[in-house]
């Protein structure tokens, strides 16, 4: 039987690496950075409109009883909003915004 020939192994790893070089460097380095985020996290690229200064979006987590939980999730469907909408809502009547 003919074992890989274990010279090749470097040159292509080389080539690979090469490649993945230059799709990192024609890529724009604020691309480039969040790339490795997932979907779910990606959303200042998704939300940026030109000329305008958009935050950085960050999770805000807190732990709730399942059965609350699918309880909120129920109600914000029906009344057709999201619990992000209803938390972001009650935080800013509650504490205001900054300035």
């Amino acid at each position: 039987m003919n074992k890989p020939n274990d010279t090749n192994r470097p040159r292509y790893a080389d080539i690979i690496q090469k490649a993945r070089e230059s799709e990192a460097a024609e890529q724009e380095p604020e691309v480039a950075a969040i790339a490795s985020l997932p979907d779910s996290q990606n959303t200042r690229l998704q939300n940026e409109a030109p000329g305008k200064v958009v935050e950085e979006m960050v999770n805000l987590s807190i732990r709730v009883p399942k059965r609350l939980r699918m309880h909120w999730v129920a109600e914000a469907k029906r009344h057709d909003t999201s619990i992000t909408a209803v938390i972001t809502e009650a935080l800013n009547a509650k504490f205001g915004t900054p300035g």
